[in-house]
């Protein structure tokens, strides 16, 4: 500031005076906006660095296709803290590409074995102030022809891949069981199945 202010001084003209004033406010104008774009830039590349990160299950889909993958419940115990576990739908990978526009659902079924809780976050951190978890209806409790009991988690919608475009999906599935069922017998040598699906096809 002292250097400015010492420029104006050393200034005889006003003209001068002002289109010095004015170059140098532009000058401050876009050094804070590019700080802050910077800035804006690197917190996008940290959460989506976090995002991609400790991925469990890569899927790949190309066509008209069902995919599916069981989680493995043996290591799931009561506990203050949710289990997380993360996969990835991608429409390519090193040697092949969908050549196809695809759309495509995602569904969770477990069995009703323990009492457990189930939430879904797509292309972004559970954490996150504002979340969206796409299993917000809850599960559905239904039975298949063998008289089983499940519970059955779809989102509502139907998400697409573009063939032009090499589109990767991160989803989060944060699984609660709460400390509080620690001490109950019931729940003692249950094991629950958690069976993911993705149902994709092309778009006409």
């Amino acid at each position: 500031m002292e250097t400015l202010r010492r420029k104006l001084q050393e200034t005889p003209y006003m003209k001068e005076k002002i289109r010095f004033l004015l170059f140098a406010l532009i000058l401050f104008l876009v050094f804070f906006l590019a700080k802050y774009l910077l800035g804006m830039a690197f917190a996008r590349y940290e959460v989506r660095a976090m995002i991609n990160s400790n991925i469990d299950k890569a899927l790949y889909i190309f066509e008209d296709e069902k995919l599916s993958f069981n989680l493995d419940s043996d290591g799931i115990i009561p506990s203050n803290d949710p289990y997380v576990y993360k996969f990835s739908v991608s429409n390519f990978n090193t040697t092949k590409e969908s050549d196809v526009d695809i759309s495509y659902t995602i569904q969770v079924r477990t069995t009703t074995n323990l009492p457990i809780t189930i939430s879904m976050y797509r292309n972004e951190l559970h954490t996150a102030v504002g979340a969206t978890n796409i299993f917000n209806g809850g599960a559905q409790t239904r039975q298949d022809a063998d008289s089983a009991w499940y519970r059955l988690y779809t989102s509502g919608s139907t998400y697409q891949m573009a063939y032009t475009s090499h589109v990767t999906d991160i989803y989060t599935m944060v699984i609660n069981y709460p400390a509080t069922y620690a001490n109950n017998p019931v729940y003692a040598n249950s094991i629950e199945s958690i069976e993911v699906t993705i149902n994709s096809q092309q778009i006409i």
